[in-house]
C-alpha cells in the first residue's frame, strides 16, 4: 500500500478538521498540520490507533506541536497525545488537557502523562483541570481542510 492510498478525498473548502476528515486508518502514522489550520475537533484522532506523531507548521497561529504531540500555541493545553506515541515530553507549561486527548493511550502512558501535568500544575499553583468545553479546540469549528493535512505513513519515512 502506498502513502497515495491512505489519503482521503480533499475538498479544498473545508477550512476545519474533525472525526470525519481524516478516516479510522492503521496505515497513518503521522500528520502535518499546516498553518491555514484554524481548530481541531476533540474527536479527529480517536481512531487514529497507529498516529505516532503530529507536526505544526512554526507559522500556525493556533496550534504548535511538541514532542510529537498536539498543543495550543502557548503549549498550557495538551490537546492529543497519539495512540501508538509510547514516550513524550510534557512541557513544563501544560497545566491543563482535553478530556479526550489520551483516548486510546496505552493506560501506564497516560497515568505518567496525568502525573506530569498534576506536577506541572503544582509548581505553578494552579489547579489542574480538563479544557472546557471539551468538544472544540481553537474557534468553534468542525473540519479540516484536507489540502493542508498530509497523513504519512511507514512507506514515506523510507
Amino acid at each position: 500500500m502506498s502513502a497515495h492510498d491512505v489519503r482521503a478525498e480533499i475538498s479544498e473548502k473545508q477550512t476545519k478538521l474533525d472525526a470525519h476528515s481524516i478516516r479510522p486508518n492503521n496505515t497513518i502514522i503521522g500528520v502535518h498540520i499546516s498553518a491555514e489550520i484554524e481548530s481541531i475537533a476533540s474527536n479527529t484522532f480517536v481512531n487514529q490507533i497507529n498516529l505516532r506523531f503530529i507536526e505544526v507548521e512554526d507559522d500556525n497561529p493556533n496550534f504548535s506541536a511538541f514532542s510529537n504531540c498536539l498543543y495550543d500555541k502557548e503549549q498550557t493545553i495538551l490537546y492529543c497525545f497519539p495512540q501508538a506515541l509510547i514516550f513524550a515530553e510534557i512541557p513544563s507549561t501544560v497545566t491543563s488537557m482535553d478530556r479526550r486527548a489520551l483516548k486510546g493511550v496505552n493506560e501506564d502512558v497516560a497515568a505518567q502523562v496525568r502525573t506530569a501535568i498534576k506536577n506541572n500544575c503544582e509548581k505553578a499553583g494552579v489547579e489542574f483541570q480538563y479544557t472546557d468545553p471539551p468538544g472544540e479546540y481553537g474557534p468553534q469549528v468542525t473540519y479540516w481542510p484536507y489540502t493542508n493535512i498530509y497523513p504519512l505513513t511507514d512507506n514515506d519515512l523510507n
